[in-house]
This record gives structure tokens, C-alpha cells and sequence, in this order.
């Protein structure tokens, strides 16, 4: 019962290139659907649970997509999934897409992992939205714990009420109607 154990952290955004140790609390198959139950993408998801280092009890997911996307994508996301089953040992039992239930022999299985910060507009175009994933992944214990640097937080909408951002591009467009 020591208060460090019991209270509730402050879940923010991890620092990109963040290196610590975690283990899978789950790996299964998604499906994403569109409001008419129609499947729109399907990819793994590993989410891993930090062991140790500043952001300790924390989670973040990894998605990896082999079955949709660019060419290079697919085959860097085989090339993960290769690495990952490779590294905690699994062997599928036969040549089709594996299933959540096969996929769970590898929950609880430690590796060390490395965390990638990413950004993007917001659907309404209101501002940005950010998160973590995981860029890479390691046997457990071969690389130290190091907490990264916060990436700077881009400004990419400028609000209705208020004077519109000063850059290259809008400097540009008021010189145009000259």
C-alpha cells in the first residue's frame, strides 16, 4: 500500500525514441469496420505494457498492417511480424493468418522496445491529435532504458477567430495577388 503503487499516473504522450523494457499484454488480429459492419481494414495489434524507465505502467500499441497499404509498408510490417514471432519463438501451426488464440502464446513475453511520437490533423481540421508507437523491437536487456525528447508539437490549422498563421506558404499567396 505505498502511495507511488496506488495513485493514478498522468498518462501523456511518450518522448519519441523513448528505449525501455515491456511485455505484450495482448496480440491479436483486428478487424475495423465502417458503421455498416463492413470490414474496412485488418491488421495485428500488439499492445505492450512498460516494465521500468519514466513511463512505467504505461501502454502503447503497435499495429502492424500486412494485408493492406503501399508495397514497402506491407513488407516492413511482414518484416516486423517476422522479427517479433522469431524473437518470442512462435511457430505457426499452419499456413493461414493466425488466429487470437494462437496469436496469445505470445502475451507476457518481454522485449525491449523503442517509442516513436506521431501527429496528425484532426478529422475536423480543429488542430492535431498525437500518440506513440512502437518503431522497433529488441530481445529483452539489449538496449538500456533512456527516456527520449518530446518532437515539437507542429501547428498546421490556424482558428477562424484568430489572424492566420505567418508562414512561407501564406507569405506567398499575399504576394500572388500583387
Amino acid at each position: 500500500g505505498l502511495a507511488k503503487d496506488s495513485f493514478i499516473s498522468n498518462y501523456t504522450v511518450i518522448p519519441d525514441g523513448t528505449t525501455c523494457e515491456a511485455f505484450v499484454k495482448s496480440f491479436v488480429l483486428t478487424e475495423k469496420q465502417d458503421k455498416y459492419g463492413k470490414v474496412t481494414d485488418t491488421y495485428f495489434e500488439i499492445t505492450w505494457k512498460i516494465v521500468n524507465g519514466d513511463y512505467k505502467n504505461q501502454q502503447v500499441s503497435q499495429k502492424l498492417k500486412v494485408f493492406s497499404g503501399k508495397p514497402e509498408s506491407i513488407d516492413r510490417n511482414k518484416n516486423m511480424l517476422m522479427l517479433i514471432m522469431k524473437l518470442f519463438d512462435f511457430k505457426p501451426t499452419h499456413m493461414g493468418t493466425p488466429t487470437d488464440m494462437e496469436l496469445s502464446s505470445m502475451n507476457n513475453k518481454m522485449a525491449s522496445i523503442v517509442i516513436g511520437e506521431w501527429e496528425m490533423p484532426k478529422d475536423d481540421g480543429t488542430g492535431m491529435i498525437s500518440g506513440n508507437n512502437v518503431r522497433e523491437v529488441h530481445a529483452a536487456g539489449s538496449i538500456p532504458t533512456e527516456t527520449g525528447v518530446k518532437r515539437e508539437t507542429a501547428v498546421m490549422v490556424a482558428s477562424p477567430n484568430k489572424e492566420p498563421l505567418d508562414s512561407a506558404l501564406s507569405r506567398q499567396r499575399a504576394h500572388a495577388n500583387n
